[in-house]
């Protein structure tokens, strides 16, 4: 998709200290500009269950081609399980060791070596862009590694702000708790991975969803049962793609661990029941994630319709922040039905969210 909408494309890969070898992408400069200049690196990190795609399959509106265009050198990582990370030093991704994962790995592994590649290769410090899971994944790897990560980002954008998921409104977290229940049975049956559009061919959701907006429109009300109604921002031009795309493989583990944070409404490690607990961990309970230890300076956009991460999710988050890692007050969209999903595929994206980001970043 990034060399077939004109842009330059490097393709680069950084090996996790357990193993996993991700793939990340590099757009090294914008459409018609030149590669000797030195620019700024800007890193983009996708949610949870999708992969670098999510910032590229929206055309002129992506926001990867954006940065690109607005003169930054942009990278876009891929946590492991997803479809340009599937490698690993000796396991394959059939054996269910390979999907022994929960989030925790994204931030003390896959951030820190997707970010030591770019770090290594530019020899600047970085823009940090996540959304959803990716903001998450830095913050576990922020409090983890707190000096390195000093070391490493300039500034850490938030799009969607997720630790704390206690106070979802939407459908779903009510059936979350039915999901310790099932867990087992799906893990056995899946082989540890879950999602990737439940395995159903591209075919048949192209029959179903398209090509007739009313046939997008209703295949959108399940999701959007999750994330935050928001008719008007549905995007008959690119919506096909990103649709398509959405939800990429993940595993079974992180699913369940993000069910533990909805459940308890705590930004905790997981949870592998009392006695495990303690053999892990040394107590019965899963140690909080300790946000008093994050270092670099966060700005955080949010969204007013969003189900999954609301007003209350985002303003705990932010004050367990320490005073010099939330400079700036939280950003709030203008759009009153801005979902959890627009952040990537709203119609009107573009002057409701990236305008803003880049206005933003280029202050740093």
């Amino acid at each position: 998709m990034i060399q077939r909408n004109g842009y330059s494309l490097e393709t680069h890969y950084a090996t996790t200290e357990d193993g996993y070898i991700l793939t990340v992408f590099r757009i090294p400069h914008g459409k018609h500009d030149s590669e000797k200049e030195i620019r700024k690196p800007v890193f983009l990190q996708h949610g949870f269950a999708s992969s670098s795609s999510s910032f590229v399959s929206t055309g002129r509106k992506s926001l990867a081609f954006i940065l690109a265009d607005e003169g930054y050198d942009v990278w876009l990582g891929n946590f492991r399980g997803s479809s340009y990370s599937r490698n690993h030093t000796h396991l394959k991704e059939d054996y269910s060791e390979y999907w022994d994962f929960s989030f925790h790995e994204y931030g003390i592994y896959d951030l820190p070596a997707q970010i030591d590649l770019v770090s290594n290769v530019t020899q600047q410090k970085i823009i940090y862009i996540g959304y959803s899971m990716g903001t998450m994944s830095m913050y576990i790897y922020g409090v983890t590694y707190p000096e390195i990560v000093q070391e490493r980002i300039r500034v850490f954008v938030n799009l969607s702000p997720s630790a704390f998921l206690g106070y979802g409104k939407n459908l779903v977290n009510y059936l979350l708790h039915l999901w310790f229940i099932v867990e087992p049975i799906v893990q056995a049956v899946t082989n540890g991975k879950v999602f990737a559009r439940l395995a159903i061919p591209p075919e048949v959701f192209r029959y179903i969803c398209f090509p007739y907006p009313f046939q997008m429109t209703l295949c959108q009300i399940p999701e959007m049962l999750a994330f935050g109604f928001s008719f008007e921002q549905i995007d008959p031009e690119t919506l096909p793609v990103t649709y398509l795309q959405n939800p990429d493989w993940t595993s079974v583990k992180a699913f369940t661990h993000l069910t533990q944070l909805v459940t308890t409404g705590n930004f905790q490690k997981y949870d592998y029941g009392k006695h495990a607990n303690a053999l892990i961990y040394g107590s019965t309970e899963p140690p909080h994630y300790n946000l008093s230890r994050l270092s670099i300076p966060t700005y955080f956009i949010r969204a007013q319709n969003d189900l999954v991460v609301t007003k209350e999710n985002v303003e705990q988050l932010y004050e367990a922040l320490p005073e010099h890692a939330k400079p700036y007050d939280i950003h709030v969209i203008e759009d009153q039905n801005f979902n959890h999903l627009d952040f990537i595929t709203a119609k009107d994206v573009v002057p409701l969210l990236y305008d803003h980001v880049v206005d933003f970043i280029s202050k740093h």
